[in-house]
């Protein structure tokens, strides 16, 4: 039955999405190490559905220009990370990236099926977890619900409120999409597809509303940038005949040549600048901060044009801001600003960073295909939440969060259609690349259920290092150093039960 085969391959996709939920109380770090394994777990479900889907269905798997820019992509950031430098230990986000395009393709397998009606139920669920973040943001601001971090009332099921923020910016141009095309549901009175799509604008309506109330509560500034260029985008494309029509008369009526077009623009500038000043000084201390780590960060990328390895970007960070002080350019304010961040955000220079310059290029270069790609197909609901996506990642690091990457994959791969290969292509095609993943997928858990046990173990040993029994934890740690030693906070514990029993065995 064909309706019960789009419900299995739903199912895990929906899994993978669910990610976002996910906090442990099991695991060490549990907001993000929970969703971590729970994501491991989902793309194995996914990678035997999608084995199923390509034996079973006989559709043939159409490569595109798109595809070939991600396998680039991934080809040089493994080979920045491998080959020009050493990242072995860094085994977190190469596992991730691994699995992400493992997602990637089975989302581009699953097109070859059913894409429109698959593809309605995944941004529907999107808009769902967007609903749920929005509530449980509102429950936590209002005392009914415990935040994930004790310095902020407001975290929904992230570690801190940047993040949270950011997710509820990306999911709300998608939803206001979905508002604004109330008017299809009206064309079908008696039919499940007349429920859904009237049980998505509801939906929609009220998770529009849920994200107003508490994204302003976050202070975020980004996440707001991120809501307003998504949502331009979302208003832009649906209303673009009337505001044509609009001007159209205006400029009949009263033609703006030389001092009109002049004052409209002084106008304009004049806002925006208010607007952006008034964000800077919200928050001047941090602002300045990204500003400090924007420069450093370029100056790293430079002089590292092959990159770092994935997951070394704070030691170069750290060394070279260490010579940008020690060359005597730093200002006070820097100096007294200055940190040793583990991010550095704005994504397009920590992949530059990280992966090297032509890894960027490549990453630019999907943008634009997929960008191309959604303006021939129409998508303007996936363009307005890539667009706040993007702009996001701007000011923030949503791509070092695992949630934000799941949503970025399936806004991506189900706009791949620019195709370049000749037409009538074998169906084996499908079978092998459903094999290749489903091989991926199992080495990577495979590698990962030792690390899962060790997040149990250290969540369990934890409680002699607050306890301050440094020396019978020095032995715990050291048993999960080989699984942890890519893990800043398992370091700094480690680290600080070495320090603390050399200081005592000093004075003894």
């Amino acid at each position: 039955n064909r309706k019960q085969i789009s419900l299995l391959l739903i199912l895990p996709f929906l899994l993978v999405l669910s990610t976002v939920f996910i906090v442990s109380k099991d695991l060490a770090n549990g907001v993000v190490s929970g969703k971590y394994f729970w994501f491991y777990g989902s793309m194995g479900l996914v990678s035997l559905t999608i084995l199923s889907v390509a034996i079973f269905s006989k559709k043939p798997f159409r490569i595109s220009l798109l595809d070939v820019f991600v396998l680039l992509f991934v080809g040089s950031v493994y080979l920045s990370a491998f080959v020009f430098n050493d990242a072995s230990q860094n085994i977190t986000k190469p596992t991730i990236l691994a699995l992400l395009i493992v997602l990637y393709f089975c989302i581009r397998i699953v097109e070859t099926w059913h894409a429109a009606s698959l593809h309605r139920f995944f941004y529907f669920f999107i808009v769902l977890t967007g609903l749920v973040e929005a509530v449980w943001g509102l429950l936590q601001l209002y005392g009914f619900e415990p935040s994930q971090h004790s310095l902020f009332k407001t975290t929904g099921s992230f570690f801190n409120p940047g993040p949270y923020a950011g997710y509820l910016a990306v999911v709300f141009p998608l939803t206001l999409h979905f508002v604004l095309k109330k008017g299809e549901k009206g064309k079908m009175t008696k039919s499940i597809t007349a429920f859904f799509l009237r049980l998505q604008f509801y939906i929609a309506v009220i998770t529009s509303i849920a994200i107003l109330l508490v994204l302003p509560a976050t202070m975020s500034r980004a996440s707001w940038l991120a809501t307003i260029a998504g949502s331009a985008i979302v208003l832009y494309t649906q209303y673009v005949d009337r505001f044509a029509k609009v001007y159209n008369r205006a400029k009949a009526k009263v033609p703006l040549r030389g001092l009109g077009v002049l004052i409209i623009s002084c106008v304009a500038i004049l806002l925006l600048a208010t607007a952006f000043t008034g964000m800077y000084f919200l928050k001047k201390d941090s602002a300045d901060g990204r500003t400090l780590t924007w420069k450093v960060s370029l100056q790293t990328m430079i002089h590292h044009p092959l990159g770092v390895g994935l997951g070394n970007f704070s030691s170069a960070y750290g060394e070279e801001q260490a010579a940008y002080f020690a060359s005597g350019k730093a200002t006070e304010t820097e100096e007294r600003i200055a940190g040793n961040p583990e991010y550095g955000f704005n994504e397009y220079l920590q992949i530059g960073i990280e992966s090297g310059i032509v890894s960027l290029l490549l990453f630019v270069g999907i943008i634009v295909l997929a960008f191309r790609s959604m303006i021939r197909n129409k998508a303007w609901g996936n363009m307005a939440s890539l667009t706040a996506l993007l702009v996001f990642a701007f000011f923030s690091y949503p791509f070092s969060v695992l949630p934000f990457l799941t949503i970025f994959i399936f806004l991506l791969a189900s706009n791949a259609s620019i195709r370049v290969n000749p037409p009538n292509p074998c169906h084996l095609r499908s079978i092998a690349l459903a094999c290749s993943c489903l091989f991926i997928t199992a080495f990577c858990l495979y590698k990962q259920y030792p690390v899962y046990n060790a997040y149990k173990t250290w969540n369990k040993n934890r409680i002699y290092y607050h306890a301050g029994m440094y020396k019978e934890s020095i032995p715990n740690y050291e048993s999960l150093y080989p699984y942890l030693n890519d893990r800043i906070q398992f370091l700094f514990e480690y680290a600080q039960c070495l320090s603390k029993e050399a200081l005592s065995n000093s004075q003894g």
